[in-house]
């Protein structure tokens, strides 16, 4: 007898009630097996099935001792599983395609492999699930170019859909782009699966205008997107700030009657947000079907970019009133709307009644938020006695939020000694440099700006050039600081010699002390004029029509001179002017800015 069954037998006999086991007919072994498998729950009850197989021979042994090691995996007896595959004296392919995919789905990947190698050992030939499973239980770029290998060794399976997709989706999560784009572009059959992962992949590597452009050539082929294909179109879009697309895929979803899960209903919400209309946000979020944490999460902190503070806090309360438990992320919400709407006394108390009140240990984020929080509103010594008495190590985040303060107070002397932190926390980030040279600059400190240009030279650190985009016509335009390449930039920068002459005639003055470096007045002006957000903005003023909203999306924070800028450029065009730089949204309308100068 099967040394395992052998040694639980009596065990089984006697855990098990008399009313558990099954009577039944020799004959009917084979198909009440089979069907008693189903109903297993305990590994108990899996053993004496086992039992009952092993005592009970039959021509469909093997496939039984097959369907009980499926049936163990999907119960997360591994163990147990790869025991009875051990004992097995005719493993089928079927057997160790099911190990390896539960050691892949379990973390296990390298006990996977190792299976693959017994299978090899047996003189199995492996069948179109195997290298699908094989790639899964892969980790290592290595290990995947390995089984890309076999795949093209066995023949007739290397033109496998199944396969081919599989490898497309192994590369695009194991960084290796350019070889999931060969593959896919090789592959002589495209199924919904081959493109979404192979937009997935742009979209883990951040490249949004590559995985779009991948879309619409989806859409050329023919092919319908999947529920996942437009999870990660509608991400794309969210970082963009690509709302037209957005829209599209909004469109597609209500056309197509697809059911909006709550991964897909986030998405949406997510992308409304991050584009710049909140209030839509709003829309899709009340008629969600379901809602869960993430949801919450990003409309809470949806309403907190957009300035609204107060209606945050009560999104976070009704969420409590529907039951949905507010996790970590909830709380950087939370706390960024008690930030950017200057609600100190709130933040305090929210901070405080995380650890209290919701058993949420505060981390290293909420940390940060909380210094911004205090470090807004001014309270410079506060945020350095908090960061002081930290329970655990301050980060550069929250470092970087006491410069971030210091910047916006003119506290020289506290900044220097969190620089002092962040040149050991991260040497090479540019934006602490130029922060700090802003607040040299902002008090005329020449020689120290000189002192840090010299030593982000010396040290290879180059400052990251300012980037805006806004989409006009399904069409994303990118413009640098000082750019030119534009097709149409003769005309953005005529717009621009009209917008300095209105601003002028309007009482603007340029806030000169934002340009780091100590030339004359005339060419810190000519500078400012031609920051990226303005060239945007003047893209809008020719492309759009007269009266309707600009949108644009910058890569770092506005500057004091944009943001001032930008107030009158709304007033004197008559147009409203949404701004979505590194840390919030700035709504511009009738010369004023919904974060009241708060920012």
């Amino acid at each position: 007898m099967n040394s395992i069954a052998a040694n639980y037998i009596t065990h089984i006999s006697n855990s098990i009630n008399s009313s558990e086991i099954p009577i039944f007919r020799y004959s009917q072994l084979p198909t009440l097996q089979a069907s008693i498998l189903k109903k297993c729950v305990h590994l108990n009850q899996f053993k004496m099935v086992h039992t009952q197989i092993i005592k009970n021979p039959s021509h469909q042994t093997n496939v039984l001792l097959a369907k009980l090691i499926e049936s163990l995996v999907a119960a997360a007896h591994l163990d147990y599983a790869h025991k009875v595959l051990d004992e097995m004296s005719e493993p089928m392919a079927f057997a160790f395609n099911t190990m390896i995919r539960g050691y892949a789905l379990s973390g296990n990947g390298e006990e996977g492999i190792n299976t693959y190698i017994k299978m090899q050992e047996h003189c199995i030939e492996p069948d179109s699930f195997t290298f699908p499973f094989l790639l899964k239980a892969s980790t290592a770029l290595s290990q995947g170019k390995g089984v890309h290998s076999l795949i093209i060794k066995s023949g007739q399976l290397g033109a496998d859909v199944f396969s081919q997709t599989s490898l497309v989706s192994f590369y695009s999560r194991s960084g290796g782009l350019k070889c999931a784009r060969l593959v896919f572009d090789g592959m002589p059959e495209k199924n919904v699966v081959s493109w979404t992962a192979m937009v997935t992949g742009y979209m883990k590597e951040r490249r949004y205008n590559d995985g779009l452009a991948l879309f619409h050539q989806m859409q050329v082929a023919g092919i319908e997107p999947n529920e996942l294909t437009l999870v990660n179109v509608l991400s794309a879009c969210a970082h963009l700030g690509a709302y037209e697309m957005g829209k599209w895929v909004h469109r597609f979803i209500n056309r197509h009657e697809v059911f909006v899960n709550p991964i897909l209903g986030t998405a949406l919400v997510d992308m409304y947000v991050k584009c710049g209309y909140i209030q839509k946000a709003l829309q899709v979020f009340e008629k969600l079907p379901e809602r869960i944490v993430c949801t919450w999460n990003s409309i809470i902190g949806g309403l907190a970019m957009h300035g609204y503070g107060e209606l945050a806090l009560k999104k976070f309360l009704q969420m409590q009133t529907e039951e949905t438990r507010p996790n970590d992320v909830t709380f950087i919400g939370v706390l960024s709307a008690c930030t950017y709407s200057g609600l100190v006394d709130k933040g305090r108390e929210y901070f405080y009644s995380m650890r209290k009140q919701y058993h949420i240990e505060p981390n290293i984020k909420h940390y940060g938020c909380f210094v911004d929080l205090l470090g807004r509103a001014g309270f410079l010594q506060e945020v350095y006695e908090t960061i002081k008495n930290m329970p655990i190590e301050p980060s550069e985040v929250v470092w970087g939020s006491l410069l971030n303060a210091c910047s916006s107070h003119g506290n020289v002397e506290l900044a220097e000694i969190a620089m002092g932190k962040l040149v050991e926390l991260e040497p090479f980030n540019d934006g602490n440099y130029v922060l700090m040279s802003n607040i040299y600059a902002s008090k005329g400190q020449w020689d120290n700006v000189a002192r840090m240009r010299r030593f982000m030279k010396d040290r290879g650190i180059l400052k990251t050039p300012g980037c805006s985009s806004i989409e006009v016509g399904n069409m994303v335009h990118e413009f640098m600081a000082g750019d030119s390449k534009h097709p149409q930039s003769k005309e953005i920068y005529s717009t621009l010699d009209d917008v300095a002459a209105r601003l002028k005639a309007e009482g603007y003055v340029p806030k000169t002390s934002d340009v780091l470096h100590d030339a004359d007045e005339d060419e810190k002006r000519q500078s400012l004029c031609h920051h990226s957000e303005k060239l945007a903005i003047a893209f809008g003023l020719v492309s759009t029509n007269p009266g309707t909203p600009i949108r644009v999306v910058k890569n770092l924070r506005a500057c004091c001179d944009c943001h001032h800028a930008t107030k009158l450029i709304s007033k004197i065009y008559e147009r409203e002017i949404i701004v979505r730089d590194r840390n919030r949204f700035h709504h511009f309308k009738d010369g004023a800015c919904s974060c009241n100068d708060y920012w």
